[in-house]
């Protein structure tokens, strides 16, 4: 779905093509910063007790989860399962 218009979406490219690859790199890890923080106090607020490894493992499926078959995804989270350091 694309519920801009094109003169919008023009002119906001136009906008970014202004920018320097370094700006425009720290733009994008500055957004990913962002979306992990949010997953994370999401998986917080809904779980207050959660051990570092289950945050972890909580995380993982809630980014990439579906990126993988049942098989991989389940040898991924045992194998972060047994990570245990401060989720950050």
């Amino acid at each position: 779905m694309n519920d801009t218009c094109s003169t919008v979406e023009n002119k906001f490219f136009e906008m970014m093509q202004q920018k320097t690859e370094s700006e425009r790199f720290f733009m994008g890890a500055s957004m990913f910063d962002m979306a992990r923080s949010v997953t994370r106090a999401a998986i917080e607020e809904d779980k207050p007790d959660i051990s570092p490894a289950e945050a972890r493992a909580a995380f993982f499926h809630r980014w990439y989860g579906e990126d993988f078959d049942t098989s991989n995804r389940e040898k991924i989270l045992e194998a972060m399962r047994l990570i245990n350091i401060p989720f950050e």
